[in-house]
């Protein structure tokens, strides 16, 4: 299959290189300055799974056929990146590994029932044009398609009926997921085929946004936010918060389970929001990842104000790390728990 990775960051580099590693021809579409410096090399560093390097070219606009399109910005860099996509272009699939609840729709409008809708539980970060950092054991992908007949964003924001979705799957959706599912198992990558667009995002994101949050305003990884009994709790409320945020959406999440996680995770751990505040990169994806969520509280009238003070701290630590500045970090190299 022919793959293109439309946004070459830690998500982009880390899938393109396991797609290639299997056998699948990877095409990356990259922006000029990224592609000047880019030397037609994917190079995975990973301690935990081994230094990998498989070439893959890259292009600066996509006007070929693909099989799969596989988004992997961030929210804020979404409209710049389509338009690096040819405005007849129809692939086979396109796959979204955004964070956010609010991306599906305009996808939508774009590639119609081709879009599904994924998300990605990983740690990676690129360092450099086609390298990338993989931090994380873990590496895996949830997918769901939508019917191609509604107009749905996975959230129910539409008038389709409430079996739409389970007869979308049983159709060409539903075989494009399926091959999909065996296209990232032989490439090494977990990935779990689900019936419900929301859940896939919502599941993340219960996760991810109270994480995300939590180290930003800690200006540390996870093992600086539990040193801290304050921050410690609020991220433990906004896990909980989130959850009944989703579950006011149509999506059950066990907030028990949320925690362990949160509790059994290395205290290493740390995010891509956190890296780029602190990096001085503009936009971040901190609106894209509260605004959402916070507007569905007050819609379905949820109090969340650990997730809401969280934010603010959050963005606070933004407006001031507005200059690249690595070393206003308050933590040491290696003090991550």
């Amino acid at each position: 299959m022919r793959h293109a990775i439309l946004g070459a960051g830690g998500v982009g580099l880390a899938l393109g290189a396991a797609l290639a590693r299997a056998g699948h021809e990877v095409v990356l579409v990259m922006r000029e300055s990224s592609r000047a410096r880019y030397r037609g090399v994917i190079d995975v560093h990973s301690k935990l799974h081994g230094d990998l390097a498989v070439e893959a070219r890259a292009v600066e606009r996509l006007d070929e056929p693909v099989d799969v399109l596989w988004v992997t910005v961030k929210a804020p860099a979404l409209d710049a990146a389509l338009a690096r996509v040819a405005p007849r272009l129809t692939p086979g699939s396109v796959v979204p590994l955004l964070n956010g609840l609010d991306h599906p729709r305009s996808l939508r409008a774009r590639f119609g029932p081709r879009q599904l809708v994924g998300a990605i539980l990983i740690e990676a970060e690129r360092t450099a044009p086609g390298r990338v950092t993989w931090n994380s054991l873990y590496a895996e992908v949830s997918l769901a398609t939508t019917d191609g007949d509604c107009d749905c964003d996975g959230h129910g924001n539409s008038d389709c009926a409430g079996g739409a979705h389970e007869e979308g799957a049983a159709g060409a959706g539903g075989r494009r997921l399926g091959g999909l599912a065996e296209v990232l198992a032989d490439a090494g990558l977990g990935c779990t085929p689900e019936p419900d667009p929301a859940s896939v995002l919502w599941r993340k994101l219960v996760l991810l946004l109270p994480l995300a949050l939590a180290t930003t305003a800690a200006d540390g990884p996870l093992g600086i936010v539990r040193r801290r009994p304050e921050l410690s709790a609020l991220l433990r409320d906004a896990a909980r918060e989130a959850c009944a945020v989703a579950a006011a959406d149509a999506v059950a999440v066990d907030d028990r389970n949320l925690l362990h996680t949160l509790d059994t995770l290395p205290g290493r751990t740390d995010t891509s929001l956190h890296r780029d505040v602190t990096a001085g990169v503009r936009p971040t994806e901190l609106a894209a990842l509260t605004e959402p969520v916070l507007r569905r509280a007050r819609d379905h009238h949820v109090a969340v104000p650990a997730l809401a003070e969280l934010a603010r701290r959050a963005a606070e630590r933004e407006r001031q790390a507005e200059v690249p500045a690595p070393h206003r970090s308050t933590y040491r190299k290696g003090e991550t728990s």
